[in-house]
This record gives C-alpha cells, sequence and structure tokens, in this order.
C-alpha cells in the first residue's frame, strides 16, 4: 500500500475512533431519569426557601432539567430533619439538592451533631448577602474609624443590635471587634428588622444588616451607612470595610446547594454545570438584584476549601462568645 495512502487510512480510523470515545462520552453524561427535588430547611417563604423555588422555576422555563423540579420544606429541630432527611435517609440519591445556608454550616457545630457541613456533597455556592454597618442619621460618628475610636475610649460602652446572639450579625460584631482590637456590647432582639427600629430609635450605636432590610431608611436620610462587606450599587459612596481601614475577613452569608453523600462524581458535575448555565439567564440576574444579593460563585473542590474555612472560623468564635463549652 503506498505510504501516503496508507497514513491517510490511519487517521482516518484513529479519527473515527475518537469521534466514537467522544460520543461514548457523551451518551455517559449523567442526567436525571426521574423529578429533582430541593430541600429547603425553612418555612415556605424564606430567603432560601425562595431561591430554591427561583433556581427551579429557571431550570422548567429554561430546560435545564429533563424532568420536573419541586421544592420540599423539611423543617424543625433547627434544620437537623432537613439534614437528616438529606444525609441518612437519601444518602446516594442523585435525584435531592439541599439549600446551603449559614445555619447549615454552623448549627451542627452548635448541637454538635454528626451531621456536619462537610457531610454532603458540595455543589456550588451561587450568592452572598452583603454586610452593611449603618448608623443612625443623628448618630455622632460619620466614620467607621470614629465608632472604632469612641469604643477604644468607651469600652463596652458601644452597643451592637442585632438578632439573638450567636447569628451571623453578633458575630460578625465580634470579628470586626477583635480585629480593631476593641469591645462593643451585643443587644439582641427578635430579628434584624426589630434591630433596625432600635437603630432608628437611637436605642443603640450600630447594626450590622443586609441592604434589602435597611435600603429604604438610608434613602429616607433616616440611616448612614459607614461601611459594606463589598461595592453595592445601592450605597455608592460607602467605603468597603477594607478601604475604611478595617481589612478583615467577614462571614460571608452565602446561599448554594449541596448533595446527599455518596453520589457519583458525574452527578456531581451535571449540577454543577445546570447552576453555571442558570447563572447566565436573565431571570437570575433579575433575581439577584430584587433581592439586593451580590453574585459569588464557587463549586467542588474551590467550595470544599471554603466549607473547610468556614468551619474553624464559626469553631473559633462559638467558643470564644461561650456559644459552646
Amino acid at each position: 500500500m503506498d505510504k501516503r495512502l496508507a497514513r491517510t487510512t490511519l487517521a482516518r480510523a484513529a479519527f473515527g475512533a475518537g469521534w466514537i470515545l467522544f460520543g461514548c462520552a457523551a451518551l455517559a453524561q449523567w442526567t436525571p431519569t426521574e423529578r429533582i427535588t430541593f430541600v429547603s430547611h425553612s418555612s415556605p417563604g424564606t430567603g432560601n426557601d425562595l431561591m430554591l423555588r427561583e433556581i427551579a422555576d429557571i431550570w422548567v422555563k429554561n430546560k435545564l432539567a429533563p424532568k420536573l423540579v419541586t421544592v420540599e420544606n423539611v423543617t424543625g429541630s433547627q434544620g437537623e430533619k432537613a439534614r437528616r432527611f438529606v444525609g441518612v435517609q437519601n444518602k446516594g440519591n442523585t435525584h435531592l439538592l439541599m439549600a446551603f445556608t449559614p445555619p447549615v454550616l454552623n448549627t451542627p457545630l452548635l448541637l454538635k451533631s454528626e451531621l456536619t457541613a462537610k457531610t454532603f456533597t458540595p455543589i456550588a455556592m451561587l450568592a452572598v448577602e452583603p454586610v452593611v454597618l449603618l448608623v443612625s442619621a443623628e448618630s455622632p460618628y460619620r466614620s467607621l474609624k470614629e465608632l472604632i475610636e469612641a469604643a477604644r475610649q468607651k469600652p463596652k460602652q458601644i452597643l451592637q443590635a442585632g438578632g439573638s446572639y450567636g447569628n451571623s450579625a453578633s458575630m460578625a460584631g465580634r470579628m470586626l471587634a477583635d480585629h480593631a482590637g476593641v469591645q462593643f456590647s451585643y443587644t439582641p432582639f427578635k430579628g434584624g428588622g426589630e434591630a433596625v427600629v432600635q437603630l432608628l430609635g437611637n436605642h443603640v450605636h450600630f447594626v450590622l444588616e443586609n441592604p434589602s432590610e435597611t435600603e429604604q431608611h438610608v434613602k429616607a436620610g433616616k440611616l448612614l451607612v459607614l461601611a459594606v462587606s463589598e461595592p453595592l450599587e445601592q450605597f455608592p459612596d460607602a467605603p468597603t470595610f477594607a478601604k475604611a481601614g478595617y481589612d478583615f475577613r467577614l462571614l460571608r452569608q452565602f446561599r448554594g446547594l449541596l448533595a446527599p453523600p455518596g453520589i457519583p462524581p458525574d452527578v456531581q458535575a451535571f449540577y454543577i454545570r445546570t447552576l453555571e448555565r442558570t447563572r447566565q439567564t436573565p431571570q437570575w440576574r433579575q433575581y439577584l438584584k430584587k433581592t439586593a444579593l451580590s453574585e459569588y460563585w464557587l463549586a467542588g473542590a474551590e467550595l470544599t476549601t471554603f466549607i473547610d474555612e468556614e468551619q474553624k472560623d464559626y469553631a473559633r468564635l462559638n467558643r470564644e462568645m461561650g456559644l459552646v463549652k
């Protein structure tokens, strides 16, 4: 046989074999064969529940999943019922995903549960809720530096208001105080909304809350933003904590998804790809804007690293704040 013809024949054979292998690999990619269920550890209408319903709607409308997508609320025992439902009862279930928020990470540490965030298969983090430090418009403190200096001059006399002690706001205040070398006092209320009311009434000195609960009061001239966790469209003139002179690691108020333990890598890869496509849709962009969330994407191994770092910080803060012995 002519050498050139032989080379051409071999090349065609290799090309054909390559396409066969590519086709087999493509065919081997996992896709759902039944209904997909998103599990929320909170009641209907809460933040993570609404996020799951938004994603489910996007998947169905854009045909990102070949089957129906539904949301199931499994509440109770500070989220332990949902974690047990997903991590034990549905171990290895390839058609189930669970909302991933800070309580999923921290509450097991407080309860000393064996079902920690690391029990589950990491899928992706999609967004974070920015943190805003605000004072009353009538406050004498016009910058974060002035507030910190007042706390330095008057230890434990600068009052932070927030929800229950041990929640994200109280931990954020503790991290800021530790970084600045000062001490605040924390005054707990039923929730962030009530804390903001107390700030409006000048009963406390500052709050650390999210933009959605405070934006209207800032626009009305009743509250002043001293610092934000990241640049925000709502408050373009507000400096970040770092630019205000306090560059510390702040626990993120994240929203994402985890899968049961024991699912195959190709199933994990399918969900990561599908959420990547979700992020590109106009509906998702509108959801972020409507809820004042900032996009923050971590997936797979990167998310595992994040969970490790965040767990260490939560464990330390839980001990230092007397939340665990």
